[in-house]
């Protein structure tokens, strides 16, 4: 009688590699569980980083500030972090504005001609520059039409100067403006008598729609101190404080009073934003971490010391000793469990004897020291987490190489397996026809 053997090949070596590949599979997902454990650590600690940075990074601040203004109807405030005791009083006595010149076009439609020859001249800052009418003639039609010239001359100035072609009511105008505001920005047009334009160009930019012409605000009422600029914007009016005009203040009209000091509530919302992540890093390191018992489950990384002693490293920055100063006395605290409390009312309290700025963010501070040792733990390079997970992709990368190899001690062991059912089945066959033999 033959047997399967092809079948008893295959379940006997697959009974020889089964140990081995339970126990690699094994390990891989527990690599598995363990790679993605410390990636959720390190993304824990990536967003206390980047909240810390929120403070940290250029013109921000930990301790925040109120702007209150009398008035919004003439001035907007732009303000930075760390702005802080300012009282101002001020009076718009002049916006800013740019120069404009408007004349009358002897048509309604852009395509009609404008001239046949002639000089147009524009003069600003002192610098005369003339533009030859028919060097505008794009067609070489002999004539230069309304949108011709004003399409060359906009090329002529790159936007300096801006030439727009205005319809209203059947009549059509056109328009000069400067780019920028200011004095400075003042123009004057002419055309010569070639052109046919000399009087109605003369005339028009002798009587400007609108005059070029600087802001002037004046510092602690209508009749203080004048300060003058060429937008209606002043950067830096104060250091931090930049200030733009909205409109005039009318003659007789109050001054709009500025002021910007400490906002202590706000100072304290910005801190417990940190607390809380300070609080979500450590509830992920406890829970990936924890020891188990009857109510709870066994962290993957419960025998993980390195990732168990992150937690105390940062409760020492917490505890730590800035200058004299100890963050407990400012309300700032670690529990029994690990996390970080904030006593609003301490911190308050404290405010008017301590510099929170400097001890949060300035040299040497809490935040720095936070950086510092958090930068241990991720940085891309040398972080003690990317080394971890670089160490448990190579161990994957063994096991899967063993697995891998596995594939060819199966194929030994089947085709050993084979051959050898392979010549019981011929025994088998040559005993049958022996038999055979003494049969009646």
């Amino acid at each position: 009688m033959n047997v399967d053997a092809v079948q008893l090949a295959s379940n006997f070596a697959s009974l020889d590699v089964q140990p081995f590949e339970f126990r690699y599979n094994q390990k891989l997902s527990m690599i598995a569980s363990k790679t993605s454990a410390i990636g959720k650590v390190k993304t824990a600690l990536q967003s206390l980083e980047n909240k810390i940075y929120e403070f940290t990074k250029s013109s921000s601040s930990l301790t925040q500030t109120s702007t209150l203004t009398s008035s919004d109807d003439h001035i907007s405030l732009s303000v930075d972090s760390g702005v802080n005791d300012i009282n101002l009083d001020i009076f718009v006595q002049q916006m800013a504005s740019n120069h404009q010149v408007v004349f009358d076009a002897n048509s309604v439609d852009s395509n009609d001609v404008m001239a046949s020859g002639g000089v147009f001249s524009v003069t600003q800052g002192g610098v005369t520059t003339d533009i030859n009418i028919m060097d505008a003639d794009t067609d070489v039609s002999g004539d230069v039409t309304y949108s011709e010239f004003v399409s060359y001359f906009n090329n002529q100035f790159d936007g300096s100067i801006q030439a727009t072609l205005v319809k209203s009511q059947g009549a059509m105008k056109v328009l000069f403006g400067s780019e920028n505001e200011g004095a400075d920005a003042a123009f004057t047009l002419s055309a010569d008598a070639a052109s046919g334009w000399d009087t109605v160009v003369a005339t028009s930019s002798a009587a400007p729609m609108q005059t070029a012409q600087d802001a002037v605000i004046a510092l602690g009422g209508e009749f203080g101190t004048q300060l003058t600029n060429s937008s209606n914007t002043f950067e830096s009016l104060v250091d931090g404080v930049d200030l733009t005009l909205a409109k005039a203040n009318n003659a007789g009209d109050s001054a709009t009073k500025i002021e910007i000091g400490d906002d202590i509530t706000a100072t304290v919302a910005s801190l417990q934003e940190f607390v809380d992540a300070y609080n979500s890093a450590v509830t992920e390191i406890t829970n990936l971490t924890a020891s188990g018992n009857e109510d709870e489950a066994r962290g993957v990384l419960a025998s993980d010391s390195a990732v168990r002693s992150i937690e105390n490293q940062l409760a020492s920055i917490i505890r730590d000793d800035y200058n004299g100063t100890r963050l407990f006395e400012l309300g700032l605290e670690i529990d029994r469990d690990g996390k970080l409390s904030l006593d609003s009312s301490k911190f308050e309290s404290a405010a008017a004897t301590v510099d929170f700025e400097t001890l949060f963010t300035g040299s040497d501070g809490v935040f720095e020291a936070f950086e510092s040792k958090l930068e241990t733990y991720i940085d891309f390079s040398n972080g003690s987490l990317n080394r971890r997970i670089d160490t448990l992709d190579n161990e994957k990368s063994r096991i899967n190489d063993a697995l891998a190899a596995l594939d060819t001690r199966y194929e030994t062991y089947y085709n050993r397996y084979l051959s050898q059912f392979s010549q019981l089945n011929s025994l088998s066959s040559q005993l049958d026809s022996v038999s055979g033999l003494f049969t009646i």
